[in-house]
């Protein structure tokens, strides 16, 4: 727009300067016909005066969250703005006296505000303050590190600001690494304060301020949220700070292009996490085109207890949970396969449709005993996604000592509850949603559901907002729900390719569920050797005799093994060649025995009120020592105690834990 005296003028009265000069000058059409209408009525003057009187106490009401000068400076100006009003409308709107005070008085309180203005904002800033002239963070910060490029945006519970860093000198990350010392300066928790980048400009961003806890009030499940829909629909397990429902996305999704992904579950013990998932396996099982596979070694029932006539395979003992990974290796490849016949390169809803063949999720709870184990998931979680099946792993801290770095990397989405320190804090979430200020550490697992939510499809924005999941339904309300809910079948692609572990599973019967009252121990009972070496060599043999076929493939039959009798014993070597072998090491105890012996001294260490164990504490190491193992098998053993949370906790330090005292059962 050109510079016109006409367009000088208008922008002349927009101006913030000019506010307070044309109420001043409203005030005489104002008072005129207020005594034009009401002069001659003496219960509007009294109206007018407690009316007067009652927005003056508004307005000191009102700037209760200010400073004590614009308080005092806004509530003096209504006084003397309506006062006059007042007294002009029934006297003489247009005498001299009273537009002699109106000019002068009029023109100081105008003037004043002008001058608050100009005090406040430093024309040559072109809008920018530094943090040093709000009072923003200027202790955590500096006077030359960050500015505001413009007012920060005020709401019920919540402040944005935008910022500006001095380029070169600080960055985003460097910003999340102080969120504890702008906490400390404002006086309120680390997990209030948020910060969001621009994806755009690495130097700006805002800085979210949320001072009040709003999840300290649980909200109760609303059940599920789409009954009889698809998997492709959101689950939703709980809410986020600000009231949206926190959800997420497992299948792939044609038009956002929004990938499948699988998902880690990490969180001490006592932090909800399987609560949390329960929510989300809830939901799951509501939908029409998707069955689930479940293992959890260690709580079985107590995890499982509801779903156990809904699962399609479920395992609670270690050895059914190899099985069943084993036989996973083998859905993936034919389902995969199926999928590429069928012109398909994900899974979507209408690969369900030709196919018959439904979404599955592979759930597997306290999934670091399987890692310890040397059980491989590599191939699993890597080939999984295009197959349509989607990998839930919960575990309670995800070191390399607990889970192989190349399958913690293709699990796209993290579910992170409160965690033990820093440390696992960083293992769990990305290193962007950490500089952006989330901390699950700070509540550990005093804060039972609070977790952050990193998931395809999910804003990013949301990543640093802590959320909580909704109160856990009760076992007979799950029960309920399922009770009427679709139950697809494995297609028989599936079913073939799982083999004779999935034809010779558990089945459970629907009419006599079994609840979290049922006290049976579903605990795996620690297997001998040989049991442990004969189920090993299944497993092997299994695993050869489908190589075998996967080589031989349709020429199984030809002429090229023709009279061959695969009975028939093979020629004895007329040479026989061995290599050196060191002498075995004996132990003198049984490992039955050896675990007994260290749940033993745990017990002694208790009467001596001790409040820390490690290997240490159990020296000396091998058959010199009570328990007659290596110091490797003792560490091996405390840290499967520490995962299961009953008799010890893990702590910052690596290699010692936190002893507990477990309530004995009643005799």
């Amino acid at each position: 727009m050109a510079d016109t005296p006409k367009n000088d003028a208008w922008k002349a009265l927009k101006s913030p300067h000019a506010r307070p000069w044309l109420a001043l000058v409203s005030e005489v059409p104002a008072t005129f016909a207020a005594h034009i209408a009401w002069a001659d009525q003496p219960l509007v003057a009294v109206g007018m005066t407690l009316a007067s009187g009652a927005l003056t106490a508004v307005t000191w009401w009102a700037g209760k969250d200010t400073k004590e000068a614009r308080r005092l400076h806004a509530t003096a100006t209504t006084a003397a703005a309506t006062g006059y009003l007042t007294v002009a409308s029934f006297t003489d709107p247009l005498g001299a006296t009273q537009l002699s005070w109106l000019a002068i008085g009029g023109s100081v309180v105008a003037a004043s505000w002008n001058i608050r203005k100009s005090l406040r904002i430093n024309p040559e800033a072109k809008g920018e303050q530094t943090a040093a002239e709000t009072g923003l963070l200027e202790k955590s910060l500096g006077k030359a590190k960050a500015k505001l490029r413009s007012e920060p945006k005020v709401e019920p519970n919540k402040v944005t600001a935008p910022y500006q860093l001095a380029k070169g000198e600080i960055t985003n990350a460097d910003l999340g690494n102080r969120i504890t010392q702008m906490a400390s300066e404002l006086g309120i928790s680390p997990n209030s304060i948020r910060i969001v980048a621009d994806p755009e400009n690495a130097s700006q961003g805002e800085l979210v301020l949320v001072p009040k806890d709003m999840l300290t009030v649980s909200a109760p499940w609303p059940g599920p949220s789409s009954p009889g829909g698809s998997i492709t629909e959101a689950l939703v397990v709980g809410r986020y700070e600000d009231g949206e429902p926190e959800q997420f996305w497992l299948p792939f999704d044609e038009e956002t292009k929004r990938n499948a992904t699988h998902i880690l579950v990490a969180g001490m013990n006592g932090s909800a996490k399987s609560t949390g998932m329960a929510l989300a396996i809830t939901d799951a099982l509501t939908r029409h085109d998707v069955i689930v596979w479940a293992v959890d070694p260690s709580k079985g029932q107590q995890t499982f207890a509801p779903f156990l006539p809904y699962l399609d395979w479920v395992e609670m003992t270690q050895a059914g949970g190899e099985e069943m990974i084993d036989a996973l290796s083998q859905v993936i490849t034919a389902r995969a396969d199926a999928l590429g016949r069928a012109g398909f390169k994900n899974w979507t809803p209408d690969a369900f449709e030709q196919l018959n063949m439904p979404y599955m999720i592979v759930w597997i709870e306290e999934a670091a005993k399987f890692f310890r184990e040397g059980t491989e998931m590599e191939g699993l979680v890597m080939e999984a996604r295009s197959a349509g099946i989607s990998v839930i792993i919960s575990l309670q801290r995800p070191s390399a000592t607990s889970m192989p770095t190349d399958v913690r990397e293709q699990l796209g989405g993290v579910f992170c509850f409160g965690v033990k320190g820093s440390t696992t804090a960083d293992m769990a979430l990305p290193d962007d949603v950490r500089d952006a200020g989330a901390r699950p550490e700070a509540w550990e697992n005093r804060k039972p559901g609070y977790n952050y939510l990193v998931a395809p499809g999910v804003d990013e924005e949301r990543y640093a907002m802590k959320a909580r999941t909704f109160d856990p339904p009760t076992d007979e309300e799950i029960a309920q729900v399922l009770a009427h809910a679709p139950r697809p079948p494995a297609d028989p692609i599936t079913a073939a390719a799982a083999g004779e572990a999935y034809a010779n599973r558990t089945r459970y019967d629907a009419d006599t569920p079994v609840t979290s009252t049922d006290t049976t121990d579903t605990r795996e009972v620690v297997m001998s050797k040989d049991a442990k070496k004969r189920q090993e060599e299944v497993l092997l043999e299994r695993q050869i005799n489908r190589d075998i076929d996967a080589r031989l493939g349709d020429d199984s039959g030809t002429d090229d093994l023709a009279g061959i009798d695969p009975d028939k014993e093979i020629a004895k070597p007329e040479a026989k060649w061995t290599f050196a072998q060191a002498e075995p090491v004996k132990d003198d105890k049984s490992k039955e025995e050896a675990l007994a012996e260290l749940m033993t001294m745990l017990v002694e260490y208790r009467e001596q009120g001790l409040d820390e164990v490690g290997p240490r504490h159990f020296q000396p190491y091998g058959k010199e020592g009570r328990i007659g193992k290596s110091r490797g098998w003792i560490s091996e053993r405390l840290c499967e105690l520490a995962d299961d949370g009953i008799h010890l906790e893990e702590t910052e330090t690596a290699g010692t834990y936190k002893l507990l005292y477990p309530a004995l059962a009643a005799a």
